[in-house]
C-alpha cells in the first residue's frame, strides 16, 4: 500500500484509489537525504519543492452513485458525501477521510471525447485532450498526446524541408492521428469502472464482476510470474508508439 497507488474494488460500484506520494523533501523543505543537502547550494536560487508528503483517497462510480448536487459541493460537504457512501469501507480507510483538510476535497467530473469525422484540413489542427480526451482508465492519455506532437514535429519538418507542402502534412498527421486517438479513448472506457456502463454498476451483474475483479487481482498480486506479466504488458501499452 505504501509503494505507490492501491485500487479498492468496493460494493455497489464503488471503487477507491489509494495513492501515497512521497518527496525528496520534508515539510520545511530541506532534504530528508543528507546526500542531497549540498545540491541547492550547488546552483544559485536552486530550492527543493515545498510540496508536502501526502495521502490522497480518492472515490468514484458512475454519477447516479453519488447525490444530485455532488458536483458543487465544497469541503466538508465532499468528505461527509464519501463517509456515507463509504459505510461499509474498513474503518481505517474511512478514517483518512475523518482526517483529512476539507479544504482539499474537490470534486471531478470523468468525461470522454467521442469519435469525429475527418475535417478539411487547414493550418490550425488539434492533438492531445483538445481532440482525444479519455478517462484515465489506461493511463494513457499523456503520452498519446506525446505521440501526436511527436508525429506533427515530423510533418511539420518534412514541410519545411519541401518534401511535402504544409497542408498535405497536416492532413497526414490528422489521418494517422485520428484513428489511433480514438482507438485509445476507446481501450481506456472499456477499462473496469471508467465507463457508466461497466458491468461493476449493474444491480445484478455487479456483485459477478465485482468477485471476477477482486479475483483476479488477487491472484495476480500473489504470483510473481503474472505481477511481473501485469506490469510488463501494462507498460508494454503506455510505451506503444509514444515516439
Amino acid at each position: 500500500m505504501l509503494n505507490g497507488l492501491s485500487l479498492i474494488f468496493g460494493t455497489k460500484g464503488l471503487i477507491g484509489m489509494l495513492h501515497v506520494m512521497e518527496f525528496k523533501w520534508d515539510a520545511e523543505g530541506r532534504p530528508k537525504n543528507p546526500a542531497d543537502k549540498a545540491l541547492p547550494a550547488s546552483w544559485s536560487g536552486l530550492r527543493f519543492d515545498n510540496t508536502h508528503d501526502y495521502i490522497n483517497l480518492s472515490v468514484w462510480s458512475s454519477h447516479d452513485h453519488f447525490p444530485e448536487d455532488t458536483a458543487r459541493q465544497r469541503g466538508k460537504q465532499l468528505v461527509d458525501t464519501v463517509l456515507r457512501v463509504t459505510r461499509n469501507w474498513h474503518p481505517d480507510l474511512r478514517r483518512i477521510f475523518e482526517l483529512s483538510d476539507p479544504a482539499a476535497a474537490f470534486p471531478l467530473r470523468i468525461a470522454t471525447s467521442v469519435p469525429v469525422d475527418p475535417w478539411p484540413t487547414t493550418t490550425v489542427t488539434l492533438l492531445g485532450d483538445a481532440i482525444h480526451t479519455m478517462t484515465p482508465g489506461q493511463g494513457v492519455g499523456a503520452n498519446t498526446a506525446l505521440r501526436d506532437a511527436s508525429l506533427l514535429c515530423r510533418e511539420l519538418a518534412a514541410a519545411a524541408r519541401g518534401d511535402k507542402p504544409l497542408l498535405t502534412a497536416i492532413g497526414d498527421y490528422e489521418a494517422d492521428m485520428i484513428p489511433y486517438g480514438f482507438t485509445r479513448v476507446a481501450e481506456s472506457l472499456d477499462n473496469n469502472g471508467t465507463s457508466g456502463d461497466d458491468p461493476l454498476y449493474r444491480p445484478v451483474t455487479g456483485r459477478l464482476a465485482l468477485f471476477a475483479t477482486r479475483s483476479f487481482f488477487s491472484v495476480t498480486g500473489k504470483v510473481p510470474a503474472l505481477r511481473r506479466k501485469f506490469l510488463a504488458d501494462m507498460y508494454a501499452y503506455r510505451g506503444t508508439d509514444t515516439v
